[in-house]
Parts: structure tokens; C-alpha cells; sequence
């Protein structure tokens, strides 16, 4: 191995234990302060110059943190429980959801926060977005297709209860227990797509 190609996968190395350092704080405060460069870099090892050799500044830390989290994020919002069984569905997503959440609770609460900061936040939830709403759709075609001309509506509805800022309400704000908000989501999934489940109703 050459000197160069040495240099190189260090670098790749400090960068990842930078993200990672930073991620780690993130979740151990669940969603507190964004961590300064000195903490990040007493964490993963390095020097706070090296930290910004590979980062211009924090924001551009926190959005290859908040990138970092795309693979956590994407096989949640993939799945597509497909019971024929409704109660079964909204089962399947609550399990799913709760789970999505409780992982990316507190790099969340953070880029919430920084939008204001850096408006590419906002396209990154964005995606995070559209990818549930599409997830939602297809995992209740059936209801969906009864759903007539209130589809919007019901898709808005359902957006609302199993999004990230539901889940926020019980668990933070109420201090519900896992299980407790999960099973109030399920509820209020139950009562919002049961009209649904076997003819069209008029809203």
C-alpha cells in the first residue's frame, strides 16, 4: 500500500469516527444541543482541526450525520404489510412506525430544529416524507380504493396519526409508554380507516 492510498483511508476513517461521534451524542442526549466540535472531536479521537478539515462547519457535520441515517430509515418506510386482514395492517405499521421513531427520535428532534439553519434539512425530510405517505398508500390500497373522492383527506389523516410528531406528542409530551402510544396509534388508525374496510362511506 502506497503512502497516499495510507493518508487516504485514515481520512475515510477520522471522517466516519466523526459522524459517528456525532451521531452517538446526538442519541445519548436524545435530541438535545447539537454537540460542539470540540465534544465531536474528544469523542471520536481526533483533534477539532481535523473535524474541520473534513467538515466546513457543524451544519455540514449534522447533514452527513442526518445522511447517515438514511439507511436506517429506508427499510422502515419500505415494508408493506399486506394482510387481507385490516386490523392486521394497522398492526404491521404501528409496529413498524414505533420502531422507526424510537431509532431516529433524536437526530430528528435536531434537524427539526436546523432547518432554519440549512434549508437542505428540510429537503431531507421531505423525501422522509413522501416515502411514508407512499407507504401508507399502499399498505391501505384496499381502504383507499373504497375511499372515493375523500382519498386526500384520508391519506392527510392517516399521515398525521403515524407521523413523527404524533409519536413525539405521546411519548414526550404525554410520557406514554412505548407500548401505550403504540397502541393509541393503532386505535386511532382503527377508528380512521375502519368505515373503509368493507364499503364506501360518504365523509
Amino acid at each position: 500500500m502506497s503512502k497516499t492510498d495510507g493518508r487516504r483511508q485514515r481520512a475515510a476513517r477520522n471522517r466516519e469516527a466523526v459522524v459517528a461521534a456525532l451521531l452517538e451524542i446526538i442519541k445519548e442526549q436524545d435530541g438535545g444541543p447539537i454537540p460542539g466540535a470540540a465534544e465531536v472531536a474528544a469523542r471520536a479521537g481526533v483533534s477539532e482541526r481535523t473535524v474541520f478539515r473534513h467538515f466546513a462547519d457543524l451544519e455540514s457535520l449534522f447533514l452527513a450525520g442526518a445522511a447517515h441515517q438514511r439507511p436506517v430509515v429506508v427499510p422502515f418506510l419500505l415494508a408493506r404489510p399486506d394482510d387481507k386482514e385490516l386490523g392486521k395492517r394497522i398492526a404491521a405499521l404501528a409496529r413498524l412506525r414505533a420502531k422507526l421513531w424510537e431509532e431516529v427520535g433524536p437526530v430528528r428532534r435536531v434537524a427539526m430544529r436546523g432547518i432554519a439553519i440549512d434549508p437542505s434539512l428540510g429537503r431531507t425530510l421531505t423525501e422522509i416524507n413522501k416515502m411514508s405517505r407512499e407507504q401508507l398508500s399502499e399498505v391501505f390500497a384496499p381502504e383507499f380504493g373504497r375511499a372515493g373522492r375523500d382519498k386526500s383527506l384520508l391519506l392527510d389523516e392517516l399521515d398525521v396519526v403515524a407521523g413523527f410528531s404524533t409519536w413525539e406528542t405521546l411519548r414526550r409530551q404525554l410520557g406514554h409508554s412505548n407500548e401505550r402510544a403504540r397502541r393509541t396509534v393503532v386505535s386511532l388508525l382503527t377508528a380512521i380507516l375502519s368505515p373503509y374496510s368493507t364499503r364506501r362511506k360518504s365523509r
